[in-house]
């Protein structure tokens, strides 16, 4: 279910946009021109389903006359038709139509710098087809002509140029006579960047920059810092100063919040029922009770797993899971545990899920990486279950007390409380050795269908 609203959001995320609100609503008298901000997260951390449950707030907002005008682009999907330019036009346009002004200033204004582009670029094809500035600039003339407007001077090459510059020019006049004709700003929210070719990406801040930069427009960028990085470097070389050549265009970073513990309940609670277990569509395999979700829900959240990672392992569960009304609820509860974390790794840490599956995970590597994520808790009762599912790398003859002496989790003659029920470990798994390999041979297996 696509959440497009804060009415259905699980992270609480209607603050956040508050603060960015008051915040916008300030920064503007400090800002000469257009005010940019960057929402600087990473991938699949949720800035898609930010965007549109904070533009549904703000449209809804008919009866506020100073609510700015918001207008959605989504960068990547205009990055096929080569000219950001024309997309955030064509979007402005559109949203005129709902709206007592007039776009055709606009549109043509736009038009007049799109026939001139071609007369430029004629000279870069003339060797090939015998095309020059001079029959391109006739072309610009003619579209011009049809409006009633008047004539070039001339339209050789460099009057051509300067006829561009012109056009641009009456753009963003007409842009700068758009904005202050709205009741107070235009707010664009600007998605999937870092997703678009590194040219496009950087042509679309550039035009931010050069032609819509004017007092009461805001672009909010929603992007990950890092892509933008490599998309720049990729356009500039790997020796560009990426902060200096960010600060050209960013007026304010902000990144979304971390996900609450709270939030990381909701989510995982939700996507049991979603993707496994659902009357009359799946059966699960795993008996799902309270204190599973809990288990997951740590999982998840001391990874620091993002919505998608998360939405992409329940999937995973809801394939391994998927079982036959009789057997629902029947699995095994080793297996059932090894096989959320298998899910959990396998998305949000190959390396691991891979070391698992192999049998090839060293001990104290692991414990490392428990006590990582879990700090003080659970240490040892995740490492019984690596242990016992035989995930570890683990020398002959060596015997589950000495080896946990060895990695530090028991103390010289001490014996730990699972020990005493080391059976009870082995049970769960259905007494049988290579676990983790045949949940990672499963996994692998979905993985192709996916």
């Amino acid at each position: 279910m696509e959440v497009t609203t804060f009415a259905a959001d699980m992270f609480d995320l209607s603050t956040f946009a508050e603060r960015l609100e008051k915040f916008i609503e300030v920064e503007h008298a400090f800002i000469e021109g257009s005010l940019v901000v960057a929402l600087s997260s990473k991938f699949g951390t949720g800035k898609t389903t930010f965007l549109k449950m904070w533009k549904e707030r703000l449209d809804k907002r008919e009866d506020d006359t100073n609510g700015p005008l918001v207008i959605a682009l989504n960068a990547w999907e205009s990055d096929y038709y080569g000219d950001p330019l024309f997309a955030i036009i064509s979007a402005l346009a559109a949203s005129l139509q709902s709206t007592e002004q007039s776009a055709e200033t606009l549109i043509n204004a736009a038009k007049d710098v799109g026939w001139f582009a071609t007369a430029i670029g004629g000279q870069v094809v003339r060797k090939l087809t015998g095309i020059d500035a001079v029959a391109a600039g006739d072309l610009a003339e003619k579209k011009r002509a049809k409006r009633g407007e008047p004539k070039l001077a001339s339209v050789d090459a460099f009057s051509v140029y300067e006829g561009r510059k012109d056009a641009m020019r009456r753009l963003q006049t007409s842009i700068r006579e758009f904005v202050a004709a709205s009741n107070s700003r235009v707010l664009f929210l600007v998605d999937e960047l870092d997703r678009c070719r590194p040219d496009y990406a950087i042509t679309y801040l550039e035009t931010i920059k050069h032609i819509f930069d004017v007092k009461g427009a805001t672009f909010v960028l929603a992007a990950d810092r890092d892509q933008l990085e490599n998309s720049a470097k990729t356009a500039f070389g790997p020796d560009l100063d990426f902060e200096e050549y960010y600060r050209k265009f960013i007026h304010r970073e902000v990144s979304l919040p971390p996900i609450s513990d709270s939030g990381y309940t909701k989510l995982a609670s939700s996507y049991v029922t979603r993707y496994l277990q659902r009357d009359d569509v799946r059966n699960c395999f795993m008996k799902i009770e309270s204190h599973d979700v809990d288990r997951i829900v740590d999982l998840v959240a001391s990874m620091k797993m993002t919505p998608r990672q998360i939405q992409e392992m329940f999937r995973i569960l809801g394939h391994v899971f998927e079982t036959a009304e009789e057997d629902r609820g029947r699995l095994l509860w080793c297996i059932g545990v090894g096989t959320v974390v298998m899910a959990a790794f396998k998305v949000g840490n190959p390396k691991v899920f891979r070391l698992l599956g192999s049998q090839q995970f060293e001990p104290p590597d692991a414990v490392a990486l428990l006590t990582d994520l879990f700090g003080d808790r659970h240490v040892d009762w995740w490492f019984t279950l690596f242990l016992t599912g035989n995930g570890l790398k683990v020398g002959e003859n060596v015997t589950a007390q000495e080896l946990m002496t060895q990695v530090g989790l028991l103390q010289d003659g001490q014996e730990s409380g699972r020990l005493e029920y080391i059976g009870q470990w082995h049970q769960g798994w259905g007494h049988s050795t290579g676990r983790f390999k045949q949940i990672y041979e499963k996994i692998e297996y979905i993985a192709q269908w996916n």
